[in-house]
This record gives C-alpha cells, sequence and structure tokens, in this order.
C-alpha cells in the first residue's frame, strides 16, 4: 500500500530523490546548475520556501517548507522538468529518477538543525569533499556568507540568535559535528577536533550564551508586555500562551510576533512563550 503524505501549509520537509537503479542525474556541473536555476525558476511561480540543499551525483538533498502550493505539485513540477532536460541532454529516454521522491517531515528544532547538518556534510561522508565549507554544490556557502539571495537563512537563522553575526556563528558551531552517528570512520581534514571536543565546546558555549542572554534581555521589552501591547485581553493572552488556534487570535499572534522579533526576540524564544512551532512563528511573520 502506498503511504499517504501529510502535507500542510507551513510544513517541512527533508526530500531525497535518487537517479534509477543509482545512476547519476548529475553527470556534468552543468547538470547541477540547470537543476539550480530550475529550483529558482519553480520558486518563482509556486509558493515554497527552500532552506538548504545538497546536489551529489546520483542523488539530491532539500530542505523545503512548504507553503501554499503543496510539496507534491512542487516537486513533480521540477522533476519532470529536469527529466526531459536530462534525457534531451544525453539522448536517452526512461526514467531519470528512481520512483518517488520521499520526503520526511520535520516536527521539531532538534531535527530541522540535524537535518541541515546532515545536508551539508553530505559530500564529505561521500569522499569526495575535505568539508562542508569546501563543497560547491550545496547551500553551506549561503548560511557561511549570509547569502539569502535564493536559500531562505532567515529561517534557520533567526532560530539560533537575533544577531545575525551571532547565528551564524552558530550555524558554524553546529556544523563542526558530523551529520549522523558513525561519521568517526570517513575522514576528515587537517586538526578537526573530535565530536567529544565539539560537543564540550558547544556546551560551554551555551553556558555563556545564557549568561549574555540574560544581561541583554535586560535591555529587551518583556514579551508579557508586548503581548499586552497588542490590545489583547486576559483570556485572549491567556489562550495565545497556551498555543490555542482560535482564528480570531491571529491577528494578535501576528502583531505579538512582529513586535518581539523588532524588540531581538529569536524565533525559538517566541514559539516557547506562545506555545507553538518555531515553523508557525515563521509563517505568522511573513
Amino acid at each position: 500500500m502506498k503511504r499517504i503524505r501529510i502535507e500542510y501549509d507551513g510544513a517541512l520537509y527533508h526530500v531525497t530523490q535518487r537517479g534509477n537503479n543509482h545512476e547519476a542525474i548529475f553527470t556534468t556541473n552543468a547538470d547541477k546548475k540547470t537543476y539550480l536555476r530550475l529550483l529558482k525558476t519553480y520558486n518563482g511561480k509556486f509558493d515554497f520556501q527552500l532552506l538548504g540543499y545538497a546536489l551529489m551525483d546520483n542523488h539530491y538533498h532539500l530542505l523545503v517548507q512548504a507553503k501554499a502550493d503543496p510539496l507534491s505539485k512542487v516537486m513533480h513540477s521540477i522533476n519532470t522538468t529536469y527529466s526531459r532536460y536530462y534525457n534531451k541532454e544525453y539522448d536517452r529516454s526512461g526514467h531519470v529518477f528512481s520512483s518517488r521522491y520521499a520526503a520526511a517531515l520535520v516536527l521539531d528544532e532538534k531535527y530541522l538543525f540535524a537535518v541541515l547538518r546532515y545536508l551539508h556534510w553530505n559530500p564529505v561522508r561521500a569522499g569526495i569533499s575535505h568539508s562542508a565549507a569546501d563543497y560547491k554544490w550545496s547551500s553551506d556557502y549561503a548560511y557561511r556568507h549570509n547569502d539569502n539571495s535564493f536559500v531562505n537563512i532567515d529561517f534557520i537563522l533567526k532560530t539560533f540568535n537575533a544577531d545575525r553575526d551571532d547565528a551564524i556563528l552558530a550555524y558554524k558551531r553546529l556544523m563542526m559535528i558530523p551529520g549522523e552517528e558513525g561519521y568517526e570512520n570517513s575522514p576528515l581534514i587537517g586538526s578537526q577536533p573530535s565530536t567529544e571536543e565539539v560537543k564540550l565546546k558547544l556546551k560551554t558555549d551555551k553556558k555563556l550564551d545564557i549568561k549574555e542572554n540574560i544581561e541583554a534581555g535586560s535591555s529587551r521589552k518583556p514579551l508579557s508586555e508586548i503581548l499586552s501591547e497588542t490590545g489583547a485581553d486576559d483570556n485572549q493572552r491567556t489562550l495565545i500562551k497556551s498555543g490555542s488556534r482560535i482564528r480570531l487570535l491571529k491577528p494578535l499572534k501576528a502583531a505579538f510576533i512582529q513586535s518581539a522579533v523588532k524588540e531581538g526576540y529569536t524565533y525559538r524564544e517566541i514559539s516557547r512563550y506562545i506555545s507553538i512551532s518555531v515553523a508557525a512563528v515563521s509563517k505568522l511573520v511573513q
């Protein structure tokens, strides 16, 4: 029985697709450029956000947030157009991709970060790049260099930190950790620290961040005050903080979130305060 995909506006997916019979789907760099152009083209035609990608020779990984248009419609259009290009380019016929693409729902922040790390470490695990930063055909460069021209880096970076420099630093720290268990046996470059060293550093940095956030928080308007300024009454504020999905509360939520972001709060801090997902916070900001 074919599994029914769960699709809804705002859902985050880790999308993967392999070549038919594990054959190549990108034979040259020109093929990869063509696929990226298609992602850009269809991003203009359909309502979705590309949060990350990694193109390998015989498969690809995408981190996508579906919006008004369902993921199935977006992926069918992109894959069909690319298949036509590939068959024409190499004078071939038949399937380019193997069966249906796979799409795993990303339901929490921890998994979101793990997927992004997995994508960017993919070429390193495959032994075709010394580090995530060295690989040309992934979105790692966009995150390291604050390039929001194609990939929507804001969604994840704002989850790390409201300050962009600190958010990029947090991203780089995340990328120091291998993308999956057992990666220690794959080739590493130079004096890259061990997983244990990185985890210890992150733990130490986290303690410092907590202290800094407490100090920085004193200059920010309290979230409770920001919520009150939306005009919500006592009952509405209680409902909003409990994560209520009552439709009439949506304008108040949106006003609160937009004010909180301007005040310097991260998506993560806001999501915890009003008991909704980071994805839902991002959707109400736009």
